[in-house]
């Protein structure tokens, strides 16, 4: 019935809120500050150190990331090529429910807000590194050509290139009871250190205060600006271009 009924919408907005309350994981991230890192590591005992590296696919201006789109690629343990969706606030995409292609909704909840994400991931086999636009539509799979297409974004894939590598590194943790994850992401320009871990539909603000208390009693500092990670990075790389 539910598939029915997307299938009927005008708007399918409404569709993907109803795809979000039934199917989405919620993940809980707290940004620290990025100079703690071995503070970090040590304070949390972490364990299961796992590395690679992260790539992000943009215009020089980001319009891409403008419009909610993210294009990432991974290379490492986990090797795959990314279509992210996040709609920012007063923005709405158009995406059907009901993907076999590994269709994903996240709700992701960062300082005093939520925004939910879609995504479809393809694993990545390939040798050489893709550089432009061209390369990329040449990797993509049918289901992330159909959400792209859903989700009714003009792509200039002539503008599109690879912006930043990122070296990034993950730790696993358990503390009170909640399994933790703890991620650096470092470039040419700069670095971030994000801790996260997964809750339950309407738990967000809860979990995240429990986060931030965790965080202090364990005498690790806050990043003065909370927010996503992948936008931090594009800005901060795109910025220092600029200059």
């Amino acid at each position: 019935m539910q598939l029915l009924t997307c299938s009927l919408c005008v708007g399918v907005s409404s569709c993907l809120a109803l795809h979000a309350q039934e199917r989405c994981s919620v993940e809980v991230k707290l940004l620290l500050s990025p100079a703690q890192i071995q503070s970090a590591k040590s304070t949390l005992n972490v364990k299961n150190e796992v590395g690679g590296l992260v790539y992000f696919f943009d215009t020089d201006s980001l319009d891409l990331l403008a419009k909610g789109l993210i294009l990432r690629l991974r290379r490492g343990a986990a090797s795959d090529l990314t279509i992210k969706l996040r709609p920012s606030e007063g923005k709405k995409f158009f995406a059907a429910s009901g993907h076999e292609e590994g269709f994903k909704c996240e709700e992701d909840f960062t300082g005093d807000r939520a925004i939910h994400s879609y995504s479809i991931s393809r694993k990545y086999t390939g040798e050489q590194l893709p550089e432009t636009g061209a390369d990329i539509t040449r990797l993509l799979s049918p289901g992330q050509k159909k959400l792209l297409k859903e989700a009714n974004i003009s792509i200039d894939w002539l503008q599109v290139k690879r912006i930043v590598e990122i070296r990034a590194t993950t730790w696993g943790t358990r503390k009170r009871k909640r399994k933790l994850t703890l991620e650096a992401w470092e470039w040419p320009d700069g670095k971030i250190l994000e801790i996260s871990t997964k809750a339950t539909s309407g738990d967000g603000p809860t979990t995240y205060a429990e986060l931030q208390k965790l965080a202090t009693e364990s005498g690790l500092s806050l990043r003065p600006i909370q927010g996503f990670k992948t936008s931090i990075v594009l800005e901060s790389v795109t910025h220092a271009k600029a200059k």
